[in-house]
C-alpha cells in the first residue's frame, strides 16, 4: 500500500496513522470508472474508536490499483490464529500484526464472543478449550 494520510477525530481533533489503531470493521469499495490505463481504484474503507475520546470514525485506510488481498488484513490474521484451535502466543501475534499485546488481549475476547469460540488468555497466551 502507498502513503497513508492520517484519520482525524472530528470530536477532540486527535489524528492517527490508519494502521496505529485496530479496525472495527475493514470494506472495499471499488472505483466505478476506470483510470486512463484501465486500472480501476480499489478503496480500503475501515472504522476504528478514537483512542482519544472513543467515538466512531469512518476512513480510507488505503488505496490500491488491484486487489486487497484479504490474508494480509489484521483481522484475517487474528481469527484464522483463533480458528487454528492451537495454543498461540499473543506478542508473536502482535508483532506479526504490527499491534501492540494489551490491544491484542482486548481484540481477542471481543472474537470469541462473536466466533463462539472457547478459549482463555493465559499468560501472554491464547489457550483454546
Amino acid at each position: 500500500m502507498a502513503k497513508q494520510k492520517p484519520i482525524k477525530c472530528k470530536h477532540c481533533g486527535e489524528t492517527w496513522l490508519p494502521n496505529d489503531v485496530p479496525t472495527k470493521k475493514e470494506w472495499n469499495i471499488v472505483s466505478p470508472m476506470p483510470d486512463k490505463a484501465g486500472n480501476v481504484t480499489i478503496t480500503r474503507m475501515a472504522t476504528w474508536d478514537c483512542p482519544k475520546c472513543g467515538k466512531n470514525k469512518t476512513g480510507a485506510k488505503g488505496k490500491t490499483k488491484g486487489e486487497f488481498k484479504e490474508e494480509d488484513t489484521p483481522k484475517y490474521k487474528i481469527e484464522h490464529a483463533l480458528d487454528s484451535g492451537e495454543k498461540i502466543n499473543l506478542e508473536k501475534l502482535a508483532e506479526e500484526i504490527g499491534f501492540d499485546i494489551n490491544s491484542i488481549k482486548k481484540i481477542i475476547p471481543m472474537y470469541l464472543k462473536k466466533k463462539n469460540i472457547k478459549g482463555e488468555i493465559k499468560d501472554d497466551y491464547f489457550i483454546p478449550k
